[in-house]
């Protein structure tokens, strides 16, 4: 009786330290990218780091540091006019360190001076890299590290003809730039004047070769590391794919393939592509399609595009990247679960089916949870931001609230105009965004009765 008692109690404090082991690596990481952000501000403020000579204020240093850190791209001073080229190089670094986490760069540092990693180590890595197993994750930090050189070399290469041209010396530097901040979805530019301090890509709208080539980086970014390191060693061979990889791969194709032809109806005669001819209106319909889902970087004013445009933008931008990428949103595997779910209950099925296989009911829960912690705090936001800042209509505010959540940096030019207090809601919003609610949510702490059950009760449904 008395090891019975004891073995039960034993069993009951399982999941208990279990949380608290995913609990510890999730406060790390959130710990580490709060660093980062306190420690940009700093920099940032800095009079060498600004065009001007002067301190920053330090309300727009945590919005810009905290922006880059959760590679977002929503700012309230140019990055090209209002910072010295050493606040640009800041910036970027913030970039990188938000695009590949915390945990990633430490671990490559760990490496290179041939620091021992530990268990605790891995752990955290594995939750900061949403990975479902500890073997192997040394050896994927290295890859990505190796897939994140060579692509924002190659970016950098590709873009180097067309900056170079158009801005002469100086390009090169935006070349790199950009290729780091697509690559890692962030949206931030240095390619805008005194006379459109905020142009972002739209000087280029009508180069495809520049347009392609930053997409093409946003969407490597958005799709994670994970997939494309699968991708590579199936060697394109789609059969081969692990099912995470074909689900991330047809949902991110169905919604690209969305959001272009719905672009390009949607804005065919719109003010946003006044003057285009047909083929920039194509191309524009498709950069549009790829940035609203992750980037941030815009070649048409997002200001000027008609009301079933910018409700489309925002369904691409709360649906976002994939895990494991660059990316925001709720993520394209949460919303295939949640589509599957959806038809499932429809059908009257108890189980969730993807091809031959079945979803866990954990997964379907926490897609579900994702789907409404989002949609709780974009929300919230929005109330909270329209009752400080009354000035602006609220879908406005709802749009530049779902791009900070998202980490998209897509803005209709309200987010420079809102007060300090809507900013902090925003950097809250944004920060939140880039951990992900599920990383979030494992850091409440609350009871776990995992082993208890009971009776079922029955509640009627639509």
């Amino acid at each position: 009786m008395y090891t019975y008692g004891v073995c039960k109690q034993m069993s009951g404090e399982q999941p208990k330290i279990k949380k608290r082991l995913r609990m510890r690596p999730m406060l790390i990481v959130l710990l580490g990218f709060l660093t980062v952000m306190i420690f940009g501000a700093l920099m940032l403020m800095l009079p060498a780091c600004n065009a001007d000579g002067e301190w920053l204020n330090f309300n727009d240093a945590i919005f810009t540091s905290a922006s880059a850190v959760c590679v977002t791209g929503l700012v309230v001073r140019s990055t090209t006019v209002d910072f010295s080229a050493l606040g640009q190089v800041i910036i970027l670094i913030l970039i990188q360190i938000g695009g590949l986490g915390v945990m990633t760069l430490a671990t490559l540092v760990f490496m290179i001076i041939r620091k021992r990693i530990t268990l605790k180590d891995r752990v955290t890595l594995q939750e900061a890299l949403g990975q479902d197993r500890i073997k192997g994750i040394v050896k994927l930090v290295r890859n990505i590290a190796i897939m994140t050189g060579a692509i924002e070399l190659t970016g950098t290469l590709l873009l180097l003809p067309f900056f170079c041209t158009k801005n002469g010396s100086i390009g090169i530097w935006q070349a790199i730039f950009t290729s780091v901040s697509a690559f890692c979805n962030a949206g931030f530019d240095i390619l805008g004047s005194k006379a459109a301090p905020y142009a972002s890509l739209t000087d280029f709208k009508g180069n495809a070769g520049a347009l392609l080539i930053v997409a093409a980086h946003i969407t490597l970014g958005g799709l994670g590391f994970t997939v494309i390191h699968d991708i590579f060693s199936c060697r394109f061979r789609f059969k081969r794919f692990k099912l995470h990889t074909k689900i991330v791969l047809v949902v991110s194709l169905a919604l690209f393939l969305f959001g272009t032809f719905f672009f390009l109806g949607s804005e065919f005669r719109s003010a946003a592509t006044a003057g285009m001819s047909g083929g920039e209106k194509l191309l524009n319909s498709i950069f549009q399609s790829v940035t609203a889902r992750t980037a941030g970087f815009n070649a048409i004013e997002q200001s000027d595009l008609s009301t079933q445009g910018r409700t489309v933008t925002c369904i691409l931008m709360f649906i976002g990247a994939s895990p494991g990428g660059t990316g925001g949103g709720i993520k394209t595997t949460t919303f295939a679960v949640l589509l599957l779910m959806g038809l499932s209950g429809l059908r009257g099925r108890n189980d969730i089916l993807i091809g031959m296989r079945g979803v866990k009911p954990k997964t379907a829960f926490r897609a579900v949870a994702v789907l409404l912690f989002a949609g709780i705090l974009i929300l919230t936001g929005t109330v909270i931001i329209n009752y400080t800042d009354g000035n602006f209509s609220t879908t406005s505010v709802l749009f530049d609230v779902m791009s900070a959540f998202s980490t998209v940096g897509l803005s209709v030019g309200v987010c420079p105009l809102l007060s300090p207090a809507a900013h902090y809601i925003l950097i809250i919003v944004m920060f939140i965004g880039r951990l992900g609610p599920l990383s979030i949510g494992m850091m409440i702490p609350g009871s776990d009765n995992a082993g208890i059950k009971y009776p079922p009760a029955n509640i009627m449904i639509g």
